[in-house]
């Protein structure tokens, strides 16, 4: 069973935890929020035991290990980092950074803590993408 954490708690967030439960394979452990009393509320939807308002306390938390980041866009990257350095699994929603850069960055800190670094962008696998691959070159 692997034990994730969220960081957020909207709505996509929610979804998420309910997939991952459906699959039972994972189990909500911790949850972050800058708000104890937003972390509560949403712990609670899921019996969740471990919240957190600091996310170094979190990426040092032993209850956890992967997480779930849906905060707001700007965020994504600094906290990719800081679970990476932590040797945490990350499925970051998207954007995963603001340029190539970071994103570059955030690949060399997951291969270096041999952990999972996935970005949750899964339109790209649409069928209308695909189509627009094939018309671009046209």
């Amino acid at each position: 069973m692997i034990r994730f954490a969220v960081i957020g708690t909207n709505w996509i967030t929610r979804q998420f935890v309910e997939t991952a439960h459906e699959s039972g394979k994972y189990k909500l452990t911790a949850v972050y929020s800058r708000s104890l009393e937003q972390a509560q509320h949403f712990a609670n939807d899921f019996s969740v035991e471990h919240l957190f308002t600091s996310l170094e306390a979190m990426a040092e938390s032993d209850a956890i290990d992967a997480v779930y980041i849906a905060s707001p866009n700007a965020l994504h990257f600094s906290q990719t980092q800081l679970f990476l350095s932590h040797k945490i699994h990350v499925i970051c929603e998207k954007p995963l950074a603001s340029n190539l850069a970071e994103v570059d960055a955030a690949i060399a800190c997951a291969r270096e803590n041999q952990v999972v670094l996935f970005e949750a962008f899964k339109t790209a696998s649409l069928p209308n993408f695909h189509l627009l691959r094939q018309a671009l070159p046209k």
